[in-house]
């Protein structure tokens, strides 16, 4: 098992994990990042017609193993 860091984004705002978590392997921390992402989007309401989000995971080693964004933008 290898730990990985899901650090995360909102905007301007960024959050470091500092803990990580174990997962088997790189495939687990991406779909982790994905649920992740997925969970900060329904708790996050667009400042107005703008919302941009990202995770991005690092090994255990510092390597960036994913980054997963979304992004909303009104026109």
């Amino acid at each position: 098992m290898t730990r990985y860091f899901f650090h995360t984004r909102d905007g301007d705002k960024t959050d470091l994990d500092d803990e990580g978590v174990e997962l088997p392997d790189d495939e687990s921390a991406k779909n982790a990042a994905k649920e992740l992402l997925a969970d900060m989007s329904r708790e996050k309401l667009p400042n107005g017609d703008f919302l941009a989000l990202t995770v991005t995971v690092q090994n255990a080693d510092g390597a960036q193993v994913y980054i997963a964004e979304l992004k909303l933008e009104g026109h």
